[in-house]
């Protein structure tokens, strides 16, 4: 029952009057105007009168309540009822073969081929066999951690099967799929999608370390945007790069910066990169590639000497008790190039040592 009808209570004396008492929010009666009418042997749907004010809040209303309270001279109405200044209706007329929404696909299962490749089947449910080859199926898969809105989505025709092929999957990753039904295009009937059917997963064994899953999306104006995933545990000893080639005469162009986002739960990572984009047509094609960059850096010999230390060191005392360290010195290839030697001395099993700077010789 609405509110007004749950809080309506009607009284008499038995003899002249009868008072009525009911409740509306006030947020309902700033769009419609409720009144409450009465019909007895005499009279019948006769509008009552009433006077409202604010009471206790009922506790369905976000704001407040009006209370409404009526007066009728009489005692012997016997039937009430709320009217409102609006006609509130909807009408449909329904062909049933033009508005089918199927139950959701049973029993999807998938399993492993000899191939590698993956076999989704399902069954239509229980009440739509009726409709045999008149459905068709949209499949959608992802990894456990994607969002279905990237999910991939194939559209079968008269079938209940789907086959996948072992290359559309990244190695050692958790897949879900999923599946819905709606009558075909060519069947006669129409309608829209069934609701899901119950998911179903499955494990990809690990693979080798090569660059996986490299997708190159067009935003239409300016900018291609590639992403590929990684073993998560070789990025720090291999760097990959995103090399281009907007023509196949062009000279290949390395895309920078990569960006790279770590994936929870799974060992890999995202890598991904912006390639600029001028003078697009519809026949444009763009050659992308992802490979391990070699890493060079350049060290100079002559800045970077690290010669074996001093040998034959010996301390004598002089005459005037004075300690003279004397060593011999690692000769260089080239006598040209001078030495500066470093000393250390501290009291025996006392470490606080003192360095002195010598000259170069």
């Amino acid at each position: 029952e609405s509110i007004p009808m749950q809080t309506l209570q009607c009284y008499n004396d038995y003899t002249s009057l009868t008072t009525c008492m009911w409740m509306e929010c006030s947020e309902a009666h700033q769009f419609v105007n409720v009144t409450l009418n009465f019909s007895n042997s005499c009279e019948n749907n006769k509008e009552i009168t009433c006077r409202s004010h604010k009471a206790e809040n009922h506790a369905d209303c976000q704001n407040f309540t009006m209370h409404w309270v009526c007066h009728i001279h009489g005692y012997d109405q016997e039937n009430y009822n709320f009217k409102f200044d609006l006609t509130l209706q909807a009408e449909l007329n329904v062909y049933l073969f033009q508005n089918v929404q199927t139950l959701p696909p049973q029993n999807l299962s998938v399993s492993l081929m000899t191939s590698g490749d993956f076999l989704l089947t399902w069954k239509a449910a229980d009440g739509s066999q009726g409709l045999g080859s008149a459905l068709e199926y949209e499949v959608t898969y992802k990894r456990v951690w994607e969002s279905w809105e990237k999910a991939a989505s194939l559209l079968l025709f008269n079938t209940t099967r789907c086959h996948l092929s072992h290359e559309n999957f990244v190695p050692g990753s958790s897949y879900i799929a999923r599946v819905r039904a709606r009558p075909g295009q060519d069947s006669g009937f129409s309608g829209q999608f069934s609701e899901w059917s119950m998911e179903v997963s499955w494990e990809t064994t690990e693979g080798d370390l090569q660059p996986r899953n490299l997708r190159c999306l067009f935003n239409g104006a300016d900018r291609l945007t590639c992403s590929w995933e990684v073993k998560k545990a070789i990025i720090t000893s291999v760097l990959f790069g995103l090399f281009f080639r907007s023509t196949p005469a062009s000279v290949e162009k390395e895309c920078s910066p990569v960006h790279e986002k770590a994936l929870p739960h799974i060992p890999y990572v995202v890598q991904s990169c912006e390639i600029p984009v001028s003078n697009s047509s519809s026949q444009s094609q763009y050659h992308v590639s992802v490979r391990a960059k070699m890493e060079e850096k350049l060290i100079d010999a002559r800045k970077n000497i690290k010669v074996l230390p001093p040998e034959n060191v010996s301390v004598t005392v002089t005459e005037n008790q004075e300690y003279e360290l004397k060593w011999t010195k690692y000769t260089l290839r080239y006598g040209f190039i001078k030495q500066r030697y470093q000393v250390e001395y501290w009291r025996d099993n006392q470490y606080e040592k003192v360095s002195l700077r010598k000259r170069r010789s």
